[in-house]
């Protein structure tokens, strides 16, 4: 059942949600359903098809505003600021259509964008100050201890959970022993995130798991980053964010589900952090 009139996203009808809604769960049940050594061909097959039969999905340049790409541009830039500078060799996972990618040029030494598929019309195989690199969901074609900083932002929500770990352990390759993987996905207490609250309290379609920071973390440091670190009101917290959002979440489990989502809603929209990766692996 669709949730009321007054709270959809005034771009888009819902007819145009219904039609999304619908495309997105069949696919999503096809990826849910799919084996890891299917994955890798999968995947890229099941986005393709996404914004081709979804051609106002919110991820393609095609439906974005100037305006609010812009705008989310410099929300990721904040995240970014403390750890980019001129020498940075800079790799950004689930680069969309590039907005933020192109947005780099210039602040760092090497721009390395990666996506499964293409995603909109300005979107090259190669481009002055931005290098393309198109992967299978899985492992990432780039050599070891490469990179100071990598970037996701509303990616890992959309890989398998048996994949997460793969996906983590890649990273964390590719980066310098000190590099820095700076990440930002929905959180599970606010969520629902995609498609799937405007008709389910459940995740139906391709956010196939949401996060919490315990259950983010726990997973990082299994992949080989020593040390994780979050950010407060946008700004890196060396010392006390992780563990303020580790109280926060732990207060608000005791909450009845409906309560505990209407607060996390107003304070835990997002699980942001840093992970640096250790010295050996």
């Amino acid at each position: 059942m669709l949730i009321a009139a007054d709270c959809l996203p005034v771009e888009r009808s819902p007819e145009s949600l219904r039609h999304h809604f619908e495309v997105e769960r069949e696919l999503a049940n096809r990826l849910r359903a799919s084996t890891r050594e299917e994955r890798p061909v999968l995947v890229p097959r099941l986005y393709a098809e996404l914004y081709k039969r979804v051609p106002d999905h919110p991820r393609t340049d095609r439906a974005k505003s100037p305006e609010a790409a812009a705008a989310a541009v410099r929300s990721q830039l904040r995240l970014l600021s403390s750890f980019m500078g001129p020498k940075c060799q800079f790799v950004e996972f689930g680069a969309g259509s590039g907005e933020l990618s192109r947005a780099v040029r210039g602040k760092a030494g090497r721009v390395v964008a990666v996506e499964v598929c293409e995603q909109g019309d300005r979107q090259p195989a190669s481009e002055e100050g931005v290098e393309w690199v198109y992967h299978d969901g899985l492992s990432i074609p780039l050599p070891d201890r490469t990179f100071d900083l990598a970037f996701s932002y509303q990616v890992l929500e959309h890989v398998h959970p048996d994949d997460v770990p793969v996906h983590l352990a890649e990273a964390a390759r590719i980066l310098k022993p000190g590099g820095t993987y700076v990440l930002s996905t929905p959180h599970e207490f606010s969520g629902p995130h995609d498609i799937s609250r405007y008709f389910t309290s459940g995740l139906e379609t391709f956010h196939l798991k949401e996060w919490t920071y315990a259950g983010l973390s726990a997973e990082l440091r299994k992949a080989g980053f020593d040390w994780v670190g979050a950010f407060v009101r946008g700004q890196h917290e060396e010392k006390r964010g992780l563990w303020l959002w580790l109280i926060i979440e732990t207060t608000l489990r005791f909450l009845p589900q409906k309560l505990r989502t209407v607060a996390a809603r107003k304070i835990l929209n997002n699980v942001v952090v840093s992970a640096t990766r250790g010295a050996e692996r």
